[in-house]
């Protein structure tokens, strides 16, 4: 049984019941400590340490990057020519972290325009559609919109900011 979840779950239960009372609090200490003993999480190992600077910015380039495809995906509705086809490419994610790669690519999917179709865990490769998009130009500032992505959430979320944690079969390779 871990305190945190035990809480927040007994929080969520007397918010639902919309009373707080010592009957409702130990009703949902109960129900959460049930819960975790019939649907039990597997532990996230992850490397996750909060640097709130890193997290400014990716906060602030996420509302950015949000407003703007926004606008572009409101274009594409009201203009008077018809939306072209999309594409589905695939990114090739250098962190090894789960949470980490999870995160770029629930970011990736709240932005207007893209939608995440698979994130492979074994090779770290993140599918993904997008919107009227089918020069190999536009495909490309697209792969290093999501890189950029994913370096920023690496400085807000990663064990260490200043080492990114890249390292792929051909950078281990050169160093033997």
């Amino acid at each position: 049984m871990r305190l945190t979840p035990t809480l927040g779950l007994a929080l969520v239960w007397v918010l639902l019941w919309g009373n707080v009372s010592w009957g409702n609090v130990l009703a949902g200490l109960l129900v959460a400590l049930v819960v975790q003993v019939l649907f039990p999480l597997p532990h996230v190992m992850s490397g996750v340490r909060v640097h709130p600077w890193g997290l400014l910015v990716l906060v602030g380039t996420f509302l950015k990057d949000l407003v703007t495809a926004s606008l572009a995906v409101a274009w594409l509705a009201v203009r008077p020519r018809p939306i072209g086809t999309g594409a589905v490419i695939e990114v090739q994610l250098t962190v090894h972290d789960d949470l980490l790669r999870t995160v770029v690519a629930e970011l990736t999917s709240l932005v207007p325009g893209t939608v995440v179709v698979d994130l492979d865990p074994s090779s770290g490769v993140l599918t993904m559609h997008v919107l009227d998009r089918t020069d190999p130009a536009d495909l490309q500032a697209e792969r290093e919109r999501v890189a950029a992505l994913e370096r920023r959430v690496h400085r807000a979320l990663g064990k260490d900011p200043a080492q990114p944690g890249r390292h792929t079969r051909e950078h281990e390779e050169a160093g033997r």
